[in-house]
């Protein structure tokens, strides 16, 4: 078990972050006007709201402006479809009961004599009705996050250790011998840099493995930040990355670990931070489709009330619900998640799970689109986890194949389909 209690959550962090956050759900779509006017939104709560209504406002005005681009499309000209599967409209109750975390015992009895993982499937099937316990998350993490293959060998890890820790260093180095007078020169370094130092010293402080000032762990987890906008320079650091590096770095208390299983894990969530926003709004109609199959009432009160862009689940999606649960909570969702068991994108069934469970208390308060931003992001810290994930594998499991065909090849946190143009669609300017 880790140390920290779920009694320690979200709520504790830093208000000024969360506004970050909450801005970046409702401007996300409107880019160029939205990082004119960004920093003096993050100072002001109330700016914040009035910004986010007048971006809502846009989008409803100009929902064919881009038709004929590769964009965004939305909800009400997507295809639709092609049957509904509403579910009981009472509680869904049928989803698995929730299994103990993986043990030690167990993890062994998964391995042959080299280390090579024997059933992957067996392995994922347990993570995701379990969890792992917290003194196996270092070894099991690196297995689902990417870094480490599942028929690979003890040896074979402890080379790919060795080579990756000399890259890693390398890396690193291409911005730690930058000189102040090179600095000067370097925009994008030193307003990525700056990004990344105001980001930091505001991500999980509640935290004992991040509180207190010269914590040598926020200094690391800079460092790493650094190094990856490098590492991926096209993509550079954008907020919300510091919240999916701080759980792994507390689990992996290793730097270059924690890097490539951070990298890892950008490679199928770093659209979740693109410029155009495309892998966010792919997932976003995802999810629009889902709720129309699974839930279409609640689906067509949303439509009523022009709220099927789906952007009050926006954080839910972006940074994988890190706000609505505490420490202890995410990691465990992050590991049910990445197990990919049902599905890659349990996630949205996860979303729909949360939506169906409030659908009542939605429709008979008549909320429109800023009172239900409201309440989504009220609820943080009072969704039931294990409840939650139950109500979405049985959501999953009666979508079955109309619910896969919701989702189109590519959206996150499925591998991105290569372009000619590249994974990563930047502008020039500064980020």
């Amino acid at each position: 078990m880790s140390q920290y209690s779920s009694k320690q959550n979200h709520k504790s962090n830093d208000p000024g972050r969360d506004l970050s956050i909450q801005v970046l759900e409702k401007f996300s779509l409107v880019t160029k006007f939205a990082r004119d006017t960004t920093s003096s939104l993050f100072r002001d709560n109330s700016g914040a709201h009035a910004y986010g209504r007048q971006q809502h406002q846009y989008i409803l005005d100009n929902k064919s402006t881009n038709k004929h681009k590769n964009q965004y499309v939305t909800p009400e000209k997507a295809s639709a479809p092609s049957a509904t599967l509403e579910s009981d409209p009472l509680p869904l109750v049928w989803g698995k009961q929730r299994d103990h975390p993986l043990s030690v015992e167990e993890w062994t009895s998964f391995l042959d004599r080299e280390g090579r993982i024997m059933d992957s499937k067996a392995l994922r099937k347990k993570v995701f009705y379990g969890g792992v316990d917290h003194a196996l998350r270092k070894e099991v993490w690196k297995f689902l996050l990417g870094y480490h293959e599942y028929d690979s060998t003890y040896a074979e890890r402890e080379y790919l250790a060795v080579m990756k820790r000399a890259e890693y260093e390398v890396i690193k180095s291409q911005w730690k011998s930058i000189s102040a007078t090179q600095a000067k020169r370097f925009t994008k370094f030193r307003e990525r840099k700056g990004l990344i130092d105001k980001d930091v010293v505001r991500t999980d402080r509640s935290i004992p493995y991040y509180e207190g000032d010269d914590n040598q762990n926020v200094v690391v987890l800079r460092d790493i930040l650094l190094t990856y906008s490098f590492y991926n320079f096209d993509l550079g650091y954008c907020q919300g990355m510091s919240d999916f590096l701080a759980p792994i770095l507390y689990v992996m208390e290793d730097e270059s670990e924690s890097f490539w299983c951070f990298a890892s894990l950008m490679e199928r969530l770093g659209a979740n931070f693109n410029r155009d926003q495309n892998g966010m709004h792919a997932q976003l109609l995802a999810l629009s489709k889902l709720v129309e199959l699974l839930d279409p009432s609640l689906h067509n009160y949303f439509r009523q009330n022009d709220c099927l862009n789906y952007f009050f689940c926006f954080r839910w999606v972006l940074i994988q619900f890190k706000r609505e649960f505490s420490f202890d909570q995410i990691m465990l969702l992050w590991e049910v998640l990445w197990s990919h068991y049902l599905s890659e994108h349990f996630h949205l069934y996860l979303c729909v799970a949360i939506l169906k469970k409030y659908r009542q208390r939605i429709i008979g308060e008549q909320m429109d689109f800023d009172t239900l931003l409201k309440f989504i992001n009220e609820l943080s810290g009072q969704i039931n986890l294990d409840r939650a994930i139950q109500d979405a594998e049985a959501l999953c499991t009666i979508a079955g194949e109309n619910g896969a065909s919701c989702i189109p090849p590519g959206t996150p946190p499925s591998m991105p389909v290569e372009t000619d143009g590249g994974m990563y669609v930047q502008e020039d300017e500064v980020l």
